[in-house]
């Protein structure tokens, strides 16, 4: 259950979310292993269909390896609201304080949404990633999409709960941030 003390909001993971995440990995991780092996294999696009069997097996076999570490070792509270800042340690080793925050906006790739907050340039350098945001954030940096990216994909929560949460505490708290989620 998700809490909210004295404008303190905590955020629970959802086990049913991330199983079913897991599960999504484990079938496309099949389907990539199927491809390699010949499965889908015709006379026109054998090396195709054998070159995107390895990159989805791969890509997906990494999504499944962090759900499968997200239930078992996971935080139980992965995000965290409070009136100095927000902490989400999915991404990141320390809360941000709002001050911090230049921007918020949502990114949206078909069907998937997440809250991208930016951060002041002296502020993405001083705070501290976890290795999961260290290993997705430059990729971001070298398309011009840095930030910090709060998803609730594995929240107890959904995603229009999760803008307006991040709304309602930046207005309060930081009201000269850009919201461009309206």
């Amino acid at each position: 259950m998700n809490a909210t003390i004295q404008d303190h909001t905590v955020l629970q993971r959802s086990v049913s979310k991330l199983i079913a995440l897991a599960a999504i990995g484990a079938a496309f991780v099949a389907i990539g292993v199927w491809m390699i092996m010949g499965g889908a294999v015709d006379s026109r696009h054998g090396e195709a269909t054998l070159y995107w069997g390895w990159i989805g097996t791969v890509f997906f076999g990494l999504c499944l390896l962090v759900a499968i570490n997200r239930l078992i070792f996971g935080h139980h509270k992965p995000v965290e609201l409070s009136p100095q800042g927000f902490w989400d340690k999915r991404a990141l080793a320390q809360e941000v304080p709002w001050s911090e925050v230049s921007r918020i906006s949502v990114w949206s790739h078909r069907g998937t949404s997440m809250l991208r907050i930016q951060l002041t340039d002296e502020a993405m350098q001083r705070n501290k990633l976890t290795t999961l945001g260290q290993t997705t954030r430059w990729p971001n940096k070298l398309f011009g999409l840095d930030g910090i990216y709060v998803v609730s994909a594995d929240l107890n929560i959904s995603f229009s709960e999760l803008g307006l949460l991040f709304q309602k505490h930046l207005s309060e708290y930081n009201p000269t941030a850009t919201d461009d989620t309206k």
